[in-house]
């Protein structure tokens, strides 16, 4: 006598049930309560989170007031959406002595501007003849006033159409790059401010004139890093009545050498 196994009718009856599907509310509703979250936090940055105070620091070319108008904000503006790099370069645009731009944020309602204003500047000529001041970076600050002669000067390098805020242009690409390795080698020594010229005519035989007492001889950018220290090294062991030339070609050796005049 044939007949059917109970259990496996069961199992087949078991896979013939459809499979329950699964309800989406859930979903739904931690989605929804997302955006309520994200709605309240941009109703609370609208409503809040107002610019009341600006604060500057770092400068001493520009007045606080200044560093404000540059910058552009207003009070009332929102904290949160301000953006950093469009004040940043409305700022150096605006005042050309200022290289760098630091913006926080004090919750609720306060912004900082950190500014770094050039320490040194430069004096260039153009090609008709004009004076003009850059810093170690190459930007043109100003054109130079009357006392320019009082500024260190950089022969071999001549700006054409130069404009305030820009970078130089020149012709002399490769004089004008010896020039501003030169110039950033200089700027963080303590005796930058007694630096009369620096002359790149001759990318390969750079003169520094240190006020009118020492003619230092470089040579070429190569280790110029070593140069500036090894220099710095000999004038501070360099008698107040010493004058001459100070050679730091390394053409034999890496040793100064010392030419009184």
């Amino acid at each position: 006598m044939s007949g059917r196994d109970p259990t496996r009718q069961r199992r087949s009856a078991a896979r013939k049930e459809p499979i329950p599907r699964r309800r989406s509310g859930g979903v739904w509703r931690k989605l929804l309560a997302l955006l309520v979250i994200v709605a309240v936090f941009i109703l609370c940055v609208a409503i809040f989170f107002k610019v009341n105070e600006v604060r500057v620091q770092g400068n001493s070319l520009y007045s606080a007031q200044e560093v404000i108008d540059a910058s552009g904000i207003q009070k009332g503006d929102n904290l949160m959406t301000l953006s950093k790099p469009v004040i940043a370069g409305k700022i150096m645009a605006a005042l050309p002595y200022v290289e760098e731009v630091r913006i926080g944020r004090i919750l609720p309602d306060k912004i900082t501007l950190t500014v770094k204003e050039s320490d040194a500047a430069f004096a260039v000529t153009d090609s008709a003849g004009g004076a003009w001041l850059m810093n170690s970076s190459g930007k043109i600050l100003e054109q130079a006033p009357k006392s320019a002669a009082t500024y260190p000067k950089i022969t071999g390098v001549t700006a054409e159409s130069p404009e305030v805020g820009k970078q130089i242009v020149c012709k002399q690409a490769e004089n004008l790059n010896a020039a501003l390795q030169v110039l950033s080698a200089l700027e963080p020594t303590g005796f930058i401010a007694q630096v009369a010229e620096v002359n790149v005519e001759k990318t390969y035989d750079i003169v520094v004139w240190y006020q009118d007492k020492y003619e230092i001889r470089l040579g070429g950018t190569d280790e110029l890093d070593y140069k500036i220290q090894y220099l710095t090294a000999v004038l501070g062991k360099m008698e107040n009545y010493q004058t001459g030339v100070i050679d730091l070609t390394f053409e034999e050796e890496k040793v100064a050498r010392f030419q009184p005049w």
